[in-house]
């Protein structure tokens, strides 16, 4: 039995579709032009434009793209309209010894993480543009590589790194009892601020006494610090989101918990946010003694959630630009978790803390990955998200105003001969509520049959809903 993608419920007024199919999609970025570029995990670079969807760069020989790693975070250049800026930044995993062991921490052929610049022309990346401006981003569990990147309102370029699953220097601490995010000598859990040249700012925390370049070994001499830290003490800092409303350079980031708490924090340089000590606002408990995580001596998260909730990985997040829908939504933030497949709203409160509720429900396995806002329409804005489900794709919300678009539902039934299709298009609903829909479904379009003595296979390819006021959607339905 073949199932559609679930249909995600958004609230009234607002409406959720799909952009396009992409394989394994992780982060994106738009260009000022409003192309839109998709980095997918096993190492292919996708520009989306005019609804369609052509290769910019193939990484794929390059990366190691099992467990968590592969190509994680793509960001454009902020002066990309001018001539000599035609930038874009990657952060991808490395196959540097031509292998990709996992789970073994202390294997000597374990692949690196490294941020790259390349030059774009037309829709295209050139390979032999490359200039890696960090490198040797140590990957030795396989898991926790963070790998977003963002621009700041400064133009200097924000990198999260996550403590790389089990620690560096004693294979045999994973987990919870992983500590290399408290080790300043290397990059690992933390984030990391350069400039577009892989330069350092002359503002970054820890480049006076006792600090060194950590750019190309991924490291520098025990006891000092990385010039490039921005903020330390992260498991998994996934995603980082900015706000494109403040005044300056303001961000979060979610990072992601071990067994117990998700957070979002408030950046800020030269911060230490506790992990391994902490997890979230509470000390870890398979460590002996109490160091006080609730205290001011690290930076606990502005919100947190229990696992308890039922959802236990927060991946992307975005700060809803002020006028792009109702006001109710200024200054919210959204957020989204792969557990539980949500995105959540986070609205600030007159008197301090924060307000979260559902925002969208059932996204299907898979996601929501990465997050941001983007163009629709001529002026507008709508929230784009990747997502694994339906095969990969990049999805679309956006507030509509007057009548929306019905959404169907459908599924088949695949039975041997003779062959038996049932259609059920009971999931399928209209947001303004114009009942009854009208089904129509296009059944030998791009089918599959397989006979006489073989399985009979048949796919309904094509579900269209229109409601009583003749508003009918863009293609959607089960595929094959």
């Amino acid at each position: 039995m073949f199932y559609a993608r679930p249909v995600a419920a958004v609230p009234s007024g607002f409406d959720e579709r799909k952009v396009i199919d992409v394989p394994e999609p992780t982060g994106l970025a738009f260009t000022p032009d409003g192309r839109m570029l998709v980095g997918s995990q096993p190492g292919q670079l996708y520009v989306v434009a005019n609804g369609s969807r052509s290769k910019a760069l193939d990484l794929g020989p390059d990366v190691c793209s099992n467990s968590e790693r592969g190509l994680l975070g793509v960001a454009v250049d902020p002066d990309f309209k001018d001539a000599g800026h035609k930038f874009v930044y990657l952060y991808y995993t490395y196959r540097k010894f031509d292998a990709c062991p996992q789970g073994n921490p202390s294997d000597p052929n374990n692949p690196v993480n490294r941020v790259s610049r390349f030059t774009m022309s037309g829709n295209t990346l050139n390979p032999g543009s490359e200039q890696v401006l960090v490198n040797n981003i140590l990957s030795p569990n396989g898991n926790h590589n963070g790998g977003d990147l963002k621009f700041g309102k400064d133009k200097l370029l924000y990198i999260s790194v996550g403590d790389g699953g089990c620690d560096y220097a004693e294979a045999s601490r994973c987990q919870y009892e992983n500590d290399a995010s408290r080790d300043r000598n290397v990059l690992l859990g933390k984030v990391l601020r350069i400039r577009r040249d892989g330069g350092i700012p002359t503002s970054n925390p820890y480049t006076g006494a006792n600090s060194g370049r950590c750019n190309q070994a991924g490291r520098t001499a025990s006891g000092n610090n990385c010039k490039e830290t921005f903020a330390l003490g992260f498991r998994n800092p996934f995603r980082l989101a900015f706000d494109p409303d403040a005044a300056g350079t303001s961000f979060r980031i979610n990072d992601v918990g071990g067994e117990s708490w998700e957070e979002i924090d408030r950046a800020q340089a030269g911060a230490d946010y506790g992990w391994n000590l902490c997890e979230g606002r509470h000390d870890n408990p398979y460590r002996s003694g109490a160091v006080n995580c609730s205290g001011d001596t690290y930076t606990g998260p502005i919100h947190e959630y229990s696992h308890g909730s039922g959802c236990e990985s927060i991946t992307g997040g975005a700060f809803v630009p002020d006028g792009s829908w109702p006001t109710s939504y200024d200054r919210a933030y959204l957020f989204g978790d792969y557990v539980c497949n949500k995105i959540f709203k986070l609205t600030p409160l007159a008197g301090g803390g924060f307000k979260r509720e559902l925002f969208a429900g059932g996204l299907g396995g898979g996601g929501p990955i990465s997050m941001d806002f983007g163009p629709y329409g001529t002026a507008g804005k709508a929230l784009y998200y990747t997502t694994f489900a339906g095969g990969g794709q990049v999805r679309r919300i956006v507030h509509t105003a007057g009548n929306q678009a019905p959404v169907a539902s459908a599924r088949t039934v695949q039975n041997y001969g003779p062959l038996t299709l049932s259609f059920d298009g009971s999931a399928s609903r209209d947001p303004d509520g114009n009942t009854p829909l009208i089904l129509q479904c296009h059944l030998f379009e791009d089918c599959v049959i397989l006979y006489p003595s073989r399985r009979e296979e048949r796919w309904l390819r094509r579900t269209r809903a229109t409601d009583k006021l003749r508003r009918t959607p863009s293609m959607v339905g089960p595929r094959s």
